[in-house]
């Protein structure tokens, strides 16, 4: 795992420089994030004992996006590191739509920490989370979360010139993206002793789907990544930033998802087709620039955009035939934060 960041003054070397968030008491920052995947069947083959049979009728996609804004607000700073902090949570949500031939859904996703407001207190073993104001989510929803920056994990440790290149391992990679947190900002929804979902009856549960990125294509990907420095002094709308190449790509066989899953927790993942004992393997990568202000010792901005491809072969047994689907799945993906500065209000 990426070590974490050591913050410290800025200190101006010769074409160098240290980049690390300052966190400061009463610092608050707002950030939003926004996240996009899109995938298109553009192979659906079938065959029955080796000959081509004709596969179900018309095209179909997937659409899922997300959203989330927050406020984080330093409350207390040791050794330079953040080990108090405010979180609050304005925003969390969003959509996926599916298409499959002649039919659609559109299915809206919902988070328990929309609104709410946590306390968030990293100690010298762990770091726990509080719901403070807005609601009182629980177990899941309270997990994982960190009082420094997820964007941290994209800055170099140490000094860095110009032209400097490091490696961003998966750990990294699934911080800056917030993949991380996805069960904690999207967990599945709670069965009920019965077995359903909670909400009635054992079937769907009513209102907009909770789970989210938890058990999807993005979520379980190996994710890998290289950082390039391109300059300390990039002019960013008035702002002197450090501008900071990245490539970022994940490819491999996805695990299956275990049986029993909401469709919730799909919703990041191809749904075309639900096959037994399938070999799913996938190749995501993106590329973009993040923007750190310099004077000001904080993120400003990040913009990635790729493509995603997702191949699924399936084998079985019907009665005296054998059966193979080929499937696969390209479209592209994009994630974005945007970081501002505000006010803190002081602590009630």
């Amino acid at each position: 795992m990426k070590s974490m960041i050591v913050s410290a003054l800025l200190v101006a070397l010769p074409g160098g420089a240290a980049l690390s968030t300052e966190y400061k008491t009463e610092r608050a920052l707002r950030l939003e994030i926004e996240t996009d995947l899109k995938l298109e069947t553009t192979t659906m083959e079938v065959e029955r004992d080796g000959e081509r049979q004709d596969g179900p009728g018309g095209g179909s996609s997937t659409h899922a996006s997300r959203k989330e804004v927050h406020m984080d607000h330093v409350l207390e700073v040791k050794e330079g590191q953040p080990i108090k902090v405010r979180r609050t949570f304005e925003a969390v949500g969003g959509k996926v739509e599916t298409v499959f031939g002649e039919n659609s859904r559109d299915t809206d996703l919902e988070s328990p920490l929309e609104g709410v407001t946590l306390e968030i207190v990293r100690g010298e073993d762990k770091t726990e989370s509080t719901a403070v104001e807005g609601g009182s989510p629980s177990g899941k929803a309270l997990e994982d979360h960190r009082t420094d920056l997820f964007l941290d994990a994209l800055l170099p440790e140490g000094d860095a010139k110009a032209d400097a290149t490091w490696e961003l391992d998966s750990d990294a990679v699934r911080r800056a993206l917030r993949l991380d947190v996805s069960g904690a900002l999207f967990p599945p929804p709670e069965r009920t002793e019965g077995g359903g979902e909670e909400g009635g009856g054992g079937g769907r549960r009513r209102g907009g789907m909770r789970g989210g990125a938890d058990a999807g294509l993005l979520s379980r990907a190996e994710w890998k990544g290289t950082a390039r420095l391109l300059s300390l002094d990039h002019d960013l709308d008035g702002t002197a930033c450090a501008e900071i190449e990245l490539k970022l790509e994940a490819s491999g066989e996805l695990p299956e998802p275990e049986r029993g899953g909401g469709r919730g927790e799909r919703a990041f993942t191809p749904e075309t087709v639900v096959l037994p004992a399938a070999t799913t393997t996938y190749q995501i990568g993106l590329e973009g620039k993040f923007y750190f202000a310099v004077k000001d010792r904080r993120p400003v901005s990040l913009d990635l955009e790729g493509t995603a491809k997702v191949e699924r072969e399936n084998e079985m047994k019907r009665g005296e035939s054998t059966i193979r689907i080929h499937v696969i799945q390209e479209g592209s993906v994009s994630f974005q934060v945007k970081v501002a500065e505000q006010a803190a209000e002081k602590e009630k």
